[in-house]
């Protein structure tokens, strides 16, 4: 079998000199200091169920980790990568209640799989917990560079022992088989729903202490105005004090934008005439654009995000489409003409732009979006530096940073004047464009 490695990394080169940089993400894992950081390309869910254990609640933990984020070695005719994944929980006090640690190796025999963020490793970790509100604490190391990435997730396990009816925590399936009578789920962690109105499955658990041998389910999908714009319904048998519940939704019309989904289980108490006793629960997902990177939730926002890639007069021929439809046409076109790989079914400069708007965002943010600001502004033209000095706390200075891009001869100092966060650039003196700042 070819190696095609000199030709994805003809791709990264296109990716790297398109935006202005000789060094992106790639050639810093290679070089310079190692640093933990955390992880936006990786997933992360805590679903909870009703225990067996009295008093506490079953708690599944999932971690999806695209293979671009492991380092993989060609070891003879296969490629090979390694990590161990720790997982902590700890309760608001921040003492440990539990851990536990799985080491992962997989061997893949086509190289571009090593690259491609359509395929990911999965693993779930389970343990009972009492109610109350925790934090999972995700290691993710890389054995061979040593590189260690970080997940926080904070997560609430509810009381069911005592309710008359109640609902565990929601999964959105991403794909369901069924072997020997017995279903096998794989989660979708990311909770976007696709645009192409193709059924989708909900997973969850019905819990009860009552007699009750059916129930009326209600979906309904919530926009960011308030407004109930879908609602689906339908009545399901119950078996017992504990029924699993895969539940399929047929095809919605909604808009490319964020929502909270609802699901509420209705039984009637004494049969018909008595009492409806309610249950319900919440979970947020995002109706993703078509043939977007999956960071992409706002065509609007993406468009403004262009900034440090596109010409203003690109941008506003984006922002001037009459509809929707045609602003996503018009953004697309913009990006296919910046693809480095026009046969590849997906465009890697615009998932690794996007990549870094997104990682600036969840780090960057000060008074303004992360993007926006100057650290997020470097990141995103650059990519990670090479090493970073943090000074936080000096008596005779304010919070400063400084980045290092030693294969480019650059630094980048930021300082942080108002003590909040807001860090400055104040070397170089002009910004990215030669302008005097």
């Amino acid at each position: 079998m070819p190696d095609n490695t000199a030709g994805w990394k003809s791709v990264a080169k296109k990716i790297m000199l398109f935006l202005g940089v000789l060094a992106a993400s790639v050639h810093a894992q290679n070089e310079g200091v190692q640093l933990d950081e955390p992880a936006p390309n990786l997933l992360a869910e805590v679903f909870s169920f009703a225990s067996d254990q009295p008093g506490k609640g079953r708690v599944d933990f999932y971690v999806q980790i695209p293979y671009p984020e492991i380092n993989f070695v060609k070891e003879e005719e296969q490629y090979t990568g390694r990590i161990e994944i720790s997982a902590a929980v700890r309760n608001p006090e921040k003492q440990q209640l539990w851990q536990k640690s799985q080491s992962v190796e997989l061997h893949l025999k086509d190289f571009s799989q090593t690259i491609s963020d359509r395929y990911s490793t999965l693993k779930q970790f389970s343990t009972d917990l009492p109610p109350g509100t925790y934090d999972l604490l995700l290691h993710i190391t890389d054995q061979e560079t040593k590189k260690v990435k970080i997940l926080n997730r904070p997560f609430a396990v509810r009381e069911m022992d005592h309710d008359t009816l109640a609902l565990s925590d929601v999964m959105f399936v991403h794909r369901l088989t069924v072997s020997g009578g017995r279903k096998n789920i794989v989660p979708n962690l990311s909770g976007m729903i696709g645009k192409d109105q193709t059924p989708f499955y909900l997973f969850f658990e019905i819990n009860q202490q009552g007699q009750f041998d059916s129930v009326q389910l209600v979906c309904t999908f919530t926009n960011s105005k308030g407004d109930i714009v879908a609602r689906r319904t339908t009545r399901e048998a119950l078996n017992g004090p504990r029924t699993q519940m895969t539940w399929q939704i047929d095809t919605l019309s909604l808009s490319s934008e964020n929502y909270v989904m609802s699901v509420e289980a209705q039984c009637k108490a004494g049969g018909s005439s008595g009492n409806t006793v309610h249950a319900s629960v919440t979970r947020p997902c995002t109706v993703r654009l078509e043939n977007m990177p999956m960071i992409i939730t706002d065509i609007d926002k993406a468009t403004d995000q262009l900034r440090y890639i596109a010409k203003g007069s690109e941008i506003d021929y984006i922002r001037e489409a009459a509809t929707t439809d045609e602003k996503q046409k018009r953004f697309l076109e913009f990006w296919s003409k910046h693809n480095p790989e026009p046969k590849a079914p997906r465009n890697p400069l615009m998932e690794e732009y996007y990549s870094r708007v997104d990682y600036a965002n969840k780090n960057y943010a000060s008074f303004i979006d992360g993007w926006k600001t100057d650290r997020g502004m470097v990141f995103i033209r650059f990519g990670p530096p090479q090493n970073i000095e943090r000074h936080p706390f000096e008596s005779d200075n304010k919070p400063y940073e400084i980045w290092y891009y030693y294969s480019q001869n650059r630094e980048f100092i930021f300082i942080d004047d108002s003590g909040f966060g807001d860090y400055r650039m104040r070397y170089p003196e002009t910004d990215l464009w030669g302008r005097v700042r």
